[in-house]
């Protein structure tokens, strides 16, 4: 491994492209002080490294126009590793975990339609030879995604300086997506932070014009850029997903209040007899029992019906993880996101 990963620097380089992965080097050298060349220097160490990368994935308007959903596996335990090798081989599971507790995975899976979900489950997940059982859980709203989650290595100040405002502008319509959109999702996917130069050379575009329509995606909620660490970068983590049923009337109540914990990775009202999934990406196991005593504490309506605990993630935002969870080969398809309409 690279002797500097894992270095002051580095882990503020992460937070600092989490907030935006794809801000120039020159302007986040006035926040992280330090020149633009050893930014990008120390960025392409850990990029060449495996150990952090910008994955693209899909936006928050995909819970509204598109399909997402949440899918537990169970298989035959000599054949869990080649059940994991064929789920991660699989362009719509955009994140393959192994875990404790009923399932052997949990999936995210992203498709353009419930008749793709369908078609996903019967037709490629299922006759996976090993797997026993498969369930899937239908997101209806998101409260907190992947890519607002951040290693929090910045004061105050310096997050305020690399904060985006939200656009104010009143919503247009999004015209469907051409080629170049499409060519410019496919050079994106291996590299999030590819320059704007680098992209128009290689779509055959102008810089203006690939800068433009990038934004314009982002900007739908078609796409989002996120920007990922191994545990060497980020620090070691226990992703902890809870199963929890909520009352009805207090979903949205509840949903807002979880997404607002400082570890919380991910909080989706879904379909099932467990009405929401929260991950929280714990420190140790030891804070597992906490958490959930807390939560009994605070949320006295809810009610954990069964938790997950990550035991390898194989995949995540369609990156190939090694065991020491730095990234390899993109397995993902730009059809997830290009398939969508976004009115």
């Amino acid at each position: 491994m690279n002797a500097q990963v894992g270095s002051e620097l580095d882990i503020a380089i992460v937070d600092a492209l989490q907030m935006n992965p794809r801000a120039d080097w020159a302007v986040l050298a006035q926040t992280l002080r330090h020149t633009p060349k050893t930014l990008a220097r120390r960025w392409r160490a850990l990029s060449d490294d495996g150990s952090a990368w910008i994955a693209l994935v899909p936006g928050p308007a995909f819970v509204r126009y598109g399909c997402v959903a949440f899918v537990t596996v169970t298989c035959r335990p000599q054949l869990k590793r080649a059940v994991a090798a064929a789920l991660v081989a699989e362009p719509a599971i955009v994140s393959v975990s192994s875990t404790s507790g009923e399932a052997d995975f949990l999936l995210d899976v992203f498709v353009p339609t419930l008749d793709g979900l369908t078609r996903l489950l019967d037709e490629r997940i299922d006759p996976i030879e090993g797997i026993v059982s498969v369930t899937a859980m239908v997101v209806l709203a998101t409260f907190r995604e992947g890519s607002r989650w951040r290693v929090q290595a910045l004061d105050l100040h310096q997050s305020a300086r690399l904060s985006k405002p939200r656009p104010v502008n009143p919503r247009r319509p999004v015209p469907p997506l051409d080629d170049l959109d499409r060519r410019l999702l496919e050079a994106l996917v291996d590299d999030g932070r590819r320059s704007w130069t680098d992209l128009s050379e290689h779509c055959g575009t102008t810089g203006p014009t690939a800068r433009r329509r990038v934004e314009r995606m982002i900007g739908s909620g078609r796409i989002a850029l996120r920007c990922e660490g191994a545990p060497a970068v980020t620090g070691p983590v226990v992703p902890t997903t809870f199963m929890i049923s909520a009352p009805p009337d207090q979903l949205n109540t509840i949903g807002e209040s979880l997404a607002g914990l400082p570890k919380c990775r991910v909080v989706e009202a879904i379909t099932g007899r467990s009405n929401i999934l929260l991950t929280m990406w714990l420190r140790s196991t030891a804070d597992i029992a906490a958490f959930a005593a807390a939560l009994a504490r605070e949320l006295p309506g809810v009610e954990i019906t069964d938790t997950f605990v990550t035991l390898r993630t194989h995949k995540r935002g369609g990156f190939v993880l090694d065991a020491d969870g730095r990234a390899g080969d993109v397995v993902t398809s730009t059809s997830i996101f290009a398939d969508i309409d976004v009115p």
